[in-house]
């Protein structure tokens, strides 16, 4: 929905689709056309990709759609066939592999196969095009749109109000540090090597709280593991909370100790809020850093690495100011809205022929839609 908002001044119109099942996909819509979208609904379950598949080419034929972009391996597979289907161009939006559970890996598998109908592929970040671009049939097709996160410039006070509203809501001491992770409990996300780092990190900082935002299959296992380590006072899994990053610039540092990651979208809301961030170097992770001391980077699975990185930031708040101001002019440099519109505009213009004499002609007007 973010990118269907930066064009809704231009020429085109977006009209946003998902799969709808009993547990999915009803939520998106909802939202969607309470933001005045036009909605397209796609069935899932027992049959649902092959009535799926035909429901779409319906659409793309009566409505004449001139551009269908695709996020996810059920939607690049069913939307590369469709598109193919109707002429219709495909720009398939990756946002990475993670092989979840053997159903999502034969699906990763066949995503990557079906890439080969699509008239584009965007990657999130250039790490990721880079590494793409060893596949002779992908190279030309390769695009980037970056992640965009707004900045949230607040003053000392809206601070403290924050750092004092987040304890309260949680049920934490009112003067602790809080040290958080937020992402989906599973485990590419690495939260257990977060999890062996609070033994040694809570010695040394009897006051901080280690807050778990997030849900997923692991959260037993992982409160589990908490009350084995014996440090259950000082770890709050705090579940999904809709307006996390409201209240991110009341923590005092984000870990984010992913194992495998294109371009994790919380360290770039975390530098945003100005917050110190220790993330492990996966992914696009360099490439979100730059070249200053934007965050600390440390080894994926690798509990004493943490340990170091967040010691060293606790025990120099100096440090950690710095590096929080610096990641937030980094954002702000490198992942604005506004050049992720740029970036949105010139994919469309190269796949939608009407947008391409825009430019040359002011004044000309064409809609088209996708």
């Amino acid at each position: 929905m973010r990118y269907a908002e930066l064009d809704r001044v231009g020429l085109t119109e977006t009209i946003l689709g998902t799969f709808v099942g009993v547990h999915e996909g009803r939520e998106f819509l909802e939202a969607a056309k309470e933001h005045g979208f036009q909605t397209l609904a796609l069935p899932t379950g027992s049959l649902g990709d092959y009535r799926a598949t035909f429901a779409l080419m319906r659409f793309l034929k009566e409505r004449e759609i001139s551009l269908l972009c695709t996020h996810g391996y059920q939607a690049d597979i069913l939307g590369g066939i469709a598109g193919l289907a109707r002429r219709v161009p495909v720009a398939c939006f990756l946002r990475g592999w993670t092989g979840e559970d053997w159903k999502v890996r034969v699906y990763e598998l066949a995503d990557r196969a079906f890439l080969a109908l699509a008239k584009r592929v965007v990657c999130l970040s250039q790490t990721h095009a880079s590494r793409l671009a060893r596949y002779r049939l992908l190279r030309h097709k390769l695009r980037v749109v970056s992640n965009a996160i707004e900045s949230r410039l607040l003053g000392e006070d809206q601070r403290l109000r924050l750092r004092q509203e987040v304890r309260a809501r949680l049920g934490l001491p009112a003067g602790c540090t809080v040290v958080a992770s937020a992402g989906r409990l599973s485990a590419e996300k690495g939260t257990v090597f977060l999890l062996q780092a609070v033994p040694e990190l809570q010695r040394q900082f009897p006051d901080a709280r280690f807050v778990i935002f997030g849900s997923g299959r692991l959260r037993g296992q992982l409160e589990g593991m908490v009350k084995r380590l014996g440090v259950s006072a000082a770890v709050l899994f705090a579940g999904h909370v809709p307006d996390f990053t409201l209240l991110l610039p009341g923590i005092d540092l984000l870990v984010n100790p992913s194992l495998a990651e294109q371009m994790p979208n919380v360290v770039l809301e975390a530098m945003a809020a100005a917050v110190p961030v220790v993330a492990t170097a996966v992914g696009a992770v360099k490439e979100i850093a730059g070249d200053g001391n934007t965050l600390v980077s440390v080894p994926p699975a690798d509990a004493a690495a943490i340990v170091r990185a967040v010691r060293d930031l606790l025990l120099d708040p100096v440090l950690a100011g710095a590096i929080g101001r610096a990641g937030q002019k980094r954002v702000q440099e490198a992942f604005s809205p506004a050049r992720q519109g740029m970036q949105l505009r010139a994919l469309y213009e190269e796949l939608i022929p009407a947008l391409a004499p825009v430019r040359a002609t002011p004044g000309t007007s064409s809609r088209g839609g996708h």
